[in-house]
């Protein structure tokens, strides 16, 4: 499981649970300690009870074996005869290479990650959802999981607590492995897109919490003792931090779509996959009304120049449309009663002109939604349309090009960052990347077994960035033990440069 830390200073679900006899006096305790390698033995600080310190030596005598020469194990083991969970403690196992050991117990009990919480599930969830701005909580959760969740958010930077904005957080049984045959524990989904406005899933099943009553991070020092699932749940978060400002930019995108439109919704409210579509949508490429308008300017023009019956009729109708329609309607007004008035005539070249360019611009949008659109297209189209066709009966279609083309070119910009030049791959993966290969150091990557085999698969520093985080929140001096410079990474807020 992924919660066997084997590259930071102790490990926390490697021992096998074991049943303390039943006579646990002086004399047992001595003869297992006679029978095991163990060297010298002692105990660490704390205030134990003398069943606790025969139990803690019997303990560190019965693990004793020549492969556990220089490890440490946080371990839930017993601290009394008898059985539940109410026996158990929160025990420190340390062995040096000589095999001298030391035993300390760090609390009892199974821990919470936290102290338990006086409140209703319903409190709780609502609590939750309204500190994090969470989407919801569903799934069927023990007020139990459902407080290690409070104490593992908690942990969460004020900073990177947006990345959770508008976050949907699951509980189910189990997650079918991904390809690399991991994730069966928790996951962090979200589609990736220029504009899409799915903010992400965090979803927990039972092997989330599987190992809490095996053992814990922390305990060692000032740290509060925490079981692996809150390692789990960070773990997901920090995929969260990571993907984001990608997230955040895709999500702008999207409701700058539908405001577009004047489409309504809340913030980090689920939006309409279809709506967002729609508006990201060319829209009147036909240009219908644009060529009725012309159509009629030209009938008009032709009724008014042989007194045709019907022409106020259409100079009415012209009038109404606005705009240099209107100055139109006026000029062939005058035409009916002088016939040599010319204005009417220039006014409706200077209309199918328009027309023409305005066609002109929709046919390069079409052609532009049929290759790739960039910035440089966009630019030009902009300047094509400043100061022209500001004026009915085009305003609807110019503004139509100007939304559209700011869409596109704001998707476009959204692609080239995310896409076309690291393949998806976020900012602040990217500055990992660029903060691990400076060091040069091939044995930061090997965080935990985790990480070292996601990345011997694919190369994702994604998993080292999330579970590095992860670490980092719920015991930094693990994480330093393994490389101090990845904790100085995470301590000094690098971790959120890139994007």
């Amino acid at each position: 499981m992924r919660t066997c830390q084997n590259y930071i200073n102790y490990e926390i679900t490697g021992l096998p649970r074991v049943t303390l006899p039943s006579d646990l006096n002086t004399e047992t305790v001595l003869a297992k300690i006679l029978g095991s390698p163990l060297k010298k033995r002692g105990l660490g600080l704390g205030d134990t009870t003398p069943e606790e310190r025969a139990a803690l030596l019997w303990l560190l005598a019965h693990y004793c074996t020549e492969d556990r020469r220089g490890t440490t194990h946080h371990a839930l083991l017993p601290i009394r005869p008898g059985g539940g969970d109410a026996a158990l403690g929160q025990v420190i196992l340390q062995y040096d290479d000589q095999l001298n050991g030391t035993a300390t117990l760090a609390g009892r009990g199974l821990p919470l990650g936290g102290p338990a919480l006086n409140i209703t599930f319903k409190g709780l969830s609502d609590t939750l959802i309204n500190n994090y701005m969470l989407a919801g909580i569903s799934g069927r959760w023990t007020t139990e999981e459902l407080t290690k969740l409070y104490h593992a958010l908690a942990l969460v930077p004020l900073d990177d607590r947006q990345a959770l904005w508008g976050v949907q957080v699951d509980r189910v049984e189990t997650l079918v492995a991904d390809e690399q045959k991991a994730h069966t524990q928790g996951r962090f989904e979200h589609s990736v897109g220029s504009a899409s406005a799915d903010l992400g899933t965090l979803t927990l099943t039972d092997a989330a919490f599987g190992s809490d009553d095996q053992g814990f991070y922390g305990g060692s020092d000032t740290s509060i003792a925490r079981p692996p699932s809150v390692q789990v749940i960070l773990h997901e978060v920090g995929h969260a931090v990571e993907s984001l400002v990608r997230r955040s930019e895709s999500r702008n995108i999207a409701e700058r779509a539908l405001r577009s439109l004047n489409y309504g919704f809340a913030p980090n409210s689920p939006l309409s996959t279809e709506a967002i579509t729609d508006a990201c949508q060319l829209r009147y490429q036909t240009l219908n009304g644009a060529f009725d308008a012309v159509k009629l300017a030209e009938d008009t023009y032709r009724l008014a120049a042989s007194k045709g019956s019907e022409a106020r009729q259409k100079i009415t109708q012209c009038e109404n449309l606005g705009g240099k329609m209107k100055d139109f309607a006026q000029a062939a007004r005058i035409m009916l009663d002088d016939q040599t008035s010319t204005s009417a005539f220039d006014l409706l070249n200077e209309l199918q002109t328009e027309y023409t360019t305005l066609s002109d611009w929709y046919k390069s949008a079409k052609d532009m939604i049929r290759g790739r659109f960039d910035a440089d297209q966009y630019t030009r189209m902009t300047d094509a349309m400043r100061g022209k066709l500001d004026h009915e009966p085009w305003l609807i279609y110019r503004y139509e090009l100007h939304r559209w083309a700011d869409l596109q070119s704001r998707m476009s910009a959204w692609d080239d960052k995310y896409v076309k030049s690291k393949g998806v791959v976020t900012g602040r993966e990217q500055a990992l990347v660029d903060f691990v290969e400076g060091l040069n150091d091939n044995f930061t990557i090997h965080l935990t077994q985790y990480t070292t085999n996601f990345f011997s698969k694919d190369k994702s520093y994604g998993e080292l960035y999330a579970e590095a985080f992860s670490l980092w929140l719920v015991h930094p001096e693990a994480l330093g033990s393994h490389s101090p410079r990845l904790l100085e990474y995470f301590e000094s807020g690098d971790y959120r440069r890139g994007d």
